[in-house]
């Protein structure tokens, strides 16, 4: 399988990934979970790809900390073989509540630049909109996924249990 095909593999693993979060962890997305927790739900779903690693947080390219120009960083989840760059897969970047932030963008670029010392094959987006006011208002969770460098975007969702949110309904903001 060639780079590119591990890409694509990636993209349809984080898609179904996704989908097994709305199903499974609806729970956890409802109730504001931080980014961290719900990157972890994530990346147990997306362990079964191939015979790489998928890790949250990783801050080491080989034994060195991965960085970029400003300073050190950890991907929120990366699909990759730890001490082999040839099988770096896919970088995720990840917000609940928040928007994709600047900083979030240029990690992505930078761990996707062909002539850099990354080179991952994928980058993709995800955001979380489980600010409280908006479940209250809509009812449900949304999901969105971008692919870094594409217009293409997947938005999913799932609608919340009423007993749900009449619990969340209850709490102080």
């Amino acid at each position: 399988m060639n780079s590119e095909q591990r890409a694509e593999a990636a993209k349809m693993a984080v898609t179904r990934g996704c989908e097994k979060l709305l199903r499974l962890d609806l729970m956890l997305l409802a109730i504001g979970a931080h980014e961290q927790a719900i990157c972890h739900r994530l990346a147990v779903y997306l362990e079964p790809f191939a015979a790489l690693n998928v890790d949250c947080e990783y801050n080491r390219q080989r034994v060195h900390p991965k960085s970029i120009r400003d300073g050190r960083i950890k991907p929120d989840i990366l699909i990759h073989k730890r001490m082999d760059s040839r099988f770096n897969i896919m970088v995720l970047e990840a917000k609940a509540r928040a928007a994709t932030s600047l900083r979030d963008k240029q990690k992505l670029e930078a761990m996707l630049a062909v002539r850099g010392m990354y080179r991952y094959a994928l980058g993709v987006y995800l955001h979380v909109e489980n600010k409280r006011t908006r479940i209250l208002r809509t009812g449900q969770v949304r999901l969105s996924l971008r692919w870094h460098g594409s217009d293409d975007v997947c938005e999913m969702a799932r609608e919340i249990p009423e007993a749900i949110l009449h619990e969340l309904a209850g709490q102080p903001d």
